[in-house]
């Protein structure tokens, strides 16, 4: 038989192949099922997709390697498409350890969790944050034995104070979800060296993306994204990505990726790695249409208040300049208190009509939502935060995703349904 081998960066490699004769030897359904292997010698534009579950090793002893993992062998550990945008996202997020994909924003939170925590363990994070991370510590993490302790992020010194000899995680939000409080990214970072040892870092990073705020840059361990929102930025998939200061971190998590099976499928990735190419045009556009609206509702007579890190009434605005990475580039996220409580917020987000209601965020539609009816259940939050007084998701909290139209539509769209209210 004759020996052939393909010259592929993704190991995607033929092993022995029959001879022509051999070939039309072949019956019909042989010839339909057997393996075909495109590798032209001009380099494609754009990767391709490599939609496969299974890459064939070139003999015996690649087989032995990759299954050691150098190379690909099966698509649940690595995939060349998954890889190649995990890579970009690690670039722009200045990750030196590299960086990993996951089905989705929820799945790399979760597996960090079940990666770098155990039983004993102790963790620190914000009382205000994503609901479904509230979830998490509420409900998983007795399951594995972990205590959390929720604290005020805006404070790092709530952080110190939480510390204690078995505490191996300091969790944060660049931008807490939905009310937009801030975490000094340099304090958190210097205080996980606080005491002699080193406690891991850990930051969702999705209300920013890398081209706002770069965690890493502070001595941030891991940052997190759900790539469904601005790294995706078109609404028309769903990922999540862990990007690492240590390769260390990593390896580990590679690991509990392969156990757990959470690796974005390759057609989800190849959508990823297009969008990342434009981020940088499109976030630029996000925060100005972001700041403009910010502006526009603060001085509105039917908004109690805004919260957007970019205004200067913000209580961290200094805090979020200081963790940007351009100036007058924060997010293109920020919420505000209708006057009129649950019965204006209801009417409002029923009159947009250039604005969409639905729940996400960071596509190229601007979105509005209802935190306290659709992602942020005021008895559930307080229940989990353990809060005293009134829940901190107020009625009339609305949760504006500031799209990439006009800015003049947007803010006639505003004032029409304000106007409703």
């Amino acid at each position: 038989m004759a020996s052939a081998r393909t010259s592929s960066s993704c190991h995607c490699r033929s092993t022995a192949r029959e001879t022509e004769d051999e070939r039309d030897a072949l019956q019909f359904g042989t010839k339909a099922t057997s393996r075909r292997n495109a590798s032209p010698d001009q380099p494609p534009l754009v990767a391709p997709v490599y939609a496969t579950s299974v890459f064939c090793p070139r003999d015996f002893e690649d087989a032995a390697s990759t299954a050691k993992g150098v190379g690909y062998l099966y698509s649940r550990c690595e995939n060349p498409t998954t890889n190649l945008a995990a890579d970009a996202i690690a670039e722009l997020e200045g990750a030196a350890g590299g960086a990993l994909l996951f089905a989705s924003g929820m799945c790399a939170i979760s597996t960090a969790f079940m990666t770098f925590l155990k039983k004993g363990d102790h963790v620190v994070a914000p009382d205000m944050c994503y609901s479904a991370c509230l979830s998490f510590f509420n409900e998983m993490c007795p399951r594995i034995g972990v205590d959390v302790t929720l604290v005020n992020q805006c404070d790092i010194d709530t952080y110190r104070k939480a510390i204690r000899p078995n505490t191996v995680l300091l969790y944060g939000e660049t931008y807490t979800n939905p009310s937009l409080e801030v975490v000094d990214l340099e304090a958190l970072g210097k205080l996980s060296d606080e005491g002699g040892r080193h406690i891991r870092t850990m930051v969702d990073n999705t209300f920013a993306s890398p081209f706002c705020v770069q965690p890493i840059r502070f001595g941030i361990d891991v940052s997190l994204h759900s790539c469904t929102k601005y790294l995706g930025g078109h609404s028309d998939l769903t990922a999540g990505c862990a990007c690492f200061r240590l390769p260390s971190d990593k390896q580990e998590m590679l690991q509990i990726r392969k156990m757990f099976g959470g690796i974005t499928s390759p057609q989800e990735a190849f959508l990823l790695h297009r969008s990342v190419k434009t981020l940088h045009v499109r976030m630029p556009q996000h925060c100005s249409n972001a700041m403009a609206v910010a502006r526009f509702l603060e001085s509105h007579d039917k908004v109690v208040q805004v919260f957007y890190p970019g205004l200067p009434s913000h209580p961290q605005h200094l805090v979020a300049k200081s963790n940007a990475v351009r100036e007058d580039a924060y997010t293109g996220m920020l919420a505000f208190v209708l006057k009129g409580g649950f019965e204006a917020a209801k009417t409002f987000v029923l009159a947009v009509k250039v604005i969409t209601f639905a729940v996400s965020l960071g596509g190229v539609e601007s979105l509005v939502e209802h935190p306290a009816s659709m992602t942020h259940d005021p008895a559930a939050v307080s229940l989990i935060a353990g809060s005293q007084g009134p829940s901190p998701v107020a009625d009339g909290l609305i949760r504006f995703s500031a799209g990439m139209e006009d800015i003049k539509d947007l803010i006639d769209d505003l004032t029409q349904a304000l106007c409703t209210v």
